[in-house]
């Protein structure tokens, strides 16, 4: 009775390691297919892509089913690469500007002769301004 009894235990043991590689096989090459409502799914096991497989006009044939992840992944990486490149170009702005003043002293020298010319100007029409205000004033 123990020897049967035992056997069974070991039986039973062997038969759930068998059960539980069924259920999560070892990665491998090729594909699995797992039934899905009237369909199957066809698994890529080395890269995780997904197809839904039918049988339409009684030939059968496969879907890619578009995997969110893989399109989120794609977009992360292109912008990724585009916050890297630029950075690169900021930084590299940033050190051009770190380096040349905004105005050499031919540009500065003229920029203020042109704001002494229009201080010249207004002073000139605010003259006129006010000239005309006295005349306006004054008694005829």
């Amino acid at each position: 009775m123990r020897a049967i009894l035992a056997a069974l235990l070991a039986f039973g043991a062997i038969g759930m390691s068998l059960v539980a590689q069924a259920q999560n096989p070892p990665p491998e090459d090729g594909y699995s297919l797992q039934p899905a409502v009237g369909d199957y799914l066809k698994i890529d096991r080395r890269t995780g892509d997904v197809s839904l497989c039918a049988s339409r006009g009684g030939a059968w044939s496969c879907e890619l089913i578009a995997d969110d992840r893989k399109a989120y992944e794609e977009r992360i990486g292109e912008l990724e690469a585009e916050n890297e490149k630029l950075e690169k170009r900021l930084a590299a702005l940033e050190a051009q500007s770190a380096r040349a003043p905004l105005l050499d002293e031919e540009d500065e020298k003229r920029l203020q002769e042109f704001m002494d010319l229009g201080d010249r100007m207004f002073r000139h029409f605010f003259d006129l301004v006010e000239r005309l205000r006295e005349r306006e004033e004054a008694p005829i």
